[in-house]
């Protein structure tokens, strides 16, 4: 199943503009100014007037060692 987002505020990391977002299979499939709902596909569409989206947010700060608590290994 597809899923097209329309008329999102992207964020990737700058603003890039109110665009559709096209995604199927867990992937992103297209971003673009206007994406048509593919004919004949099994796709949802979702009005995200107003909303704002950004990249996954990820907490890189990590300890290679000594992580074992206050006590550490």
């Amino acid at each position: 199943m597809m899923i097209l987002f329309k008329k999102c505020e992207v964020y990737a990391p700058d603003y890039q503009g109110r665009k559709d977002i096209l995604t199927g299979g867990g992937r992103i499939l297209q971003i673009a100014d206007d994406i048509a709902k593919p004919a004949g596909a099994d796709c949802e569409e979702i009005s995200c007037d107003g909303l704002k989206v950004v990249p996954g947010f990820i907490d890189a700060h990590v300890h290679i060692a000594g992580a074992g608590g206050e006590g550490g290994p």
